[in-house]
């Protein structure tokens, strides 16, 4: 009979990897032939000129002075940003540009539309991979194939996540990075070997060059594997595996990160200083109020996470997130009073859980009690999704745990099949603007209480269907009643469609056409330049589950 069961687990366990392969085969080819439908940010020209700055740099170490030639050609045509100019803001990790302009410089892609793709194409192929490697941490904490793949589900059908990981070149690939180097992370828990710590270490530098922020996995690491120390007198001589991934972290450190090469420590602390004081004072539409970005609600980041995110992550995410805490306080409470040892785990299970426990509870309290500036609601911590979902399948994983002992019953598999089944039609029905989901359970979003297209996604869409609804012209003069530049989304036009669109910004009596997105400096009501002219008529508004996310305007 015992072995009958042991059949049926080993042949149910090949069966369930053959279905995790199916499902990584098909997120592969769904990102494969939708990269190309996504918009330009206003973000991604700077990020790209970042790339070739720093690769003029480290060219200047080597000797491919053709390689050389062309970049210096690339950096010496006309720029438009809105952030300073990369030579003075160079303190950005580019462990995602640096590589992207190398190969636009060797495969020499000069169509803007092209090399815009590509960096689209890669930044989702980074993406695809630590989904593979949430779905490894998820299977080494759980050893369960079936919670580990709806966990995976949970990742990679996160709306705003998944929108993201084509085009943001810095907040998903920071996650990205941080999803990989927590599975190695649960490695070196498990087992501390030479590899692990080799792994570990280039991934959570990797981090680092990408975010100086990533440095908080380092601490936190050597942070437990000293509690762990303490739990166990025996293990009071393995000090040696700190200093070997402290060195190993440097070492990888200083590579992925250019500018740290002329003087690492010295430069690390003015990065360090720099984006711990960097902050822009704008003012952003939040619940129907212009907020000032240095002086945030606390209930911001909270609420932010809570209106974009399904709900039933959310409320696994509850439940695992407090079931944790309770495993935690239980555990200190139960400690005998003559025992020397303090138990904050009773498994190396609990163990990963506390650390995760403890990496987000510590930067979400430090992110609201000291008011961090954010800007355009929880991009700048998306990295937070990680720890999220995690904690949503730990809430799943419990909950099945007391329905197969008071009921023997798996229905919280079904229902959450169900739901994400919901979630997959409805990221359908967003596309290619899965990045603006609202999980629709507060009525009240709309574009004059929150910004949507706060990245201006949605000027490819508008520029396609203009020129498609004016094939007979030659030329078209738009205006633009919005902060947001759109002459950046012509860039993924075809290059005779750029020749016929002509930005004229606020000069509205030039325009036949106006375009806004409803995004502005503060408020529509306070800047007059972008009023539409009585002169203009609505001709076309885009909604997506009932919010605008831009109009139309025609000269009569």
């Amino acid at each position: 009979m015992l072995q009958e069961k042991n059949i049926m687990r080993i042949n149910q366990n090949i069966f369930l990897k053959i279905v995790s392969f199916f499902l990584f085969s098909i997120f592969l080819l769904v990102g494969l032939f939708s990269f190309r439908d996504y918009g330009l940010t206003i973000d991604e020209e700077f990020q790209r000129a970042s790339g070739f700055y720093w690769l003029d740099y480290v060219l200047n170490f080597t000797n491919f002075e053709s390689l050389k030639t062309s970049v210096d050609e690339i950096i010496s045509k006309p720029r438009h940003f809105t952030l300073p100019p990369p030579e003075e803001y160079n303190q950005w990790g580019v462990i995602f540009d640096l590589p992207m302009a190398l190969i636009e410089t060797i495969f020499e892609i000069e169509d803007q539309k092209d090399y815009y793709h590509l960096r689209h194409f890669f930044n989702f192929i980074l993406f695809f991979c630590s989904s593979i490697f949430f779905f490894k941490l998820l299977l080494n904490r759980f050893s369960n194939y079936k919670l580990s793949i709806l966990g995976t589900l949970f990742y990679v059908l996160s709306p705003r996540i998944y929108g993201n990981s084509f085009y943001n070149n810095k907040d998903l690939i920071f996650l990205s990075l941080l999803t990989i180097a927590l599975f190695f992370c649960f490695k070196l828990f498990e087992k501390i070997n030479f590899k692990n710590l080799l792994l570990f270490s280039f991934f959570a530098a990797a981090c680092t060059a990408s975010r100086v922020l990533g440095i908080f996995l380092l601490f936190s690491f050597i942070g437990f594997h000293f509690l762990s120390i303490s739990l166990d007198k025996v293990k009071i001589n393995k000090f040696f595996p700190i200093i070997i991934c402290c060195f190993f972290y440097s070492i990888f450190l200083i590579i992925l990160w250019p500018y740290l090469w002329s003087s690492p420590i010295g430069n690390f602390i003015s990065a360090f200083k720099f984006f711990s004081n960097h902050y822009l004072d704008i003012k952003m539409l939040y619940d129907g109020d212009y907020i000032k970005s240095t002086n945030l609600p606390y209930m911001y980041i909270l609420k932010w996470i809570f209106i974009t995110t399904p709900i039933l992550y959310i409320f696994l995410f509850l439940f695992g997130y407090l079931k944790t805490i309770s495993n935690f306080f239980k555990n200190i409470f139960n400690m005998e009073s003559y025992n020397s040892s303090v138990n904050f785990w009773e498994s190396e299970s609990e163990k990963k859980d506390l650390f995760i426990l403890f990496n987000l509870t510590i930067i979400l309290f430090y992110l609201i009690l000291f008011k961090t500036v954010l800007y355009n609601g929880w991009r700048h911590i998306y990295f937070l999704n990680v720890f999220i979902i995690y904690f949503s399948t730990l809430g799943l994983y419990n909950i099945g745990l007391y329905l197969n002992s008071k009921f023997k019953t798996n229905l919280h598999y079904f229902i959450t099949i169900i739901f994400l089944v919901s979630v997959s039609f409805k990221m359908i029905s967003y596309h290619p603007f899965q990045s603006l989901y609202f999980n629709n359970y507060l009525k009240n979003i709309t574009h004059e209480k929150f910004e949507i297209d706060y990245w201006g996604l949605s000027g490819k869409k508008f520029l396609n269907d203009l020129i498609e609804s004016n094939k007979d012209k030659a030329s078209i003069f738009v205006g633009v009643a919005s902060y947001l530049p759109l002459e950046r989304s012509a860039y993924l036009l075809e290059n005779k469609e750029r020749k016929i669109i002509n930005i004229v910004g606020q000069n509205y009596s030039e325009a036949d056409y106006i375009y806004t997105n409803f995004i502005y400096e503060e408020g529509k009501y306070k800047d007059f330049k972008y009023k539409i002219p009585e002169n203009f008529t609505l001709i076309y508004d885009f909604k997506i589950d009932g919010f605008k996310v831009y109009e139309v305007y025609k000269k009569n």
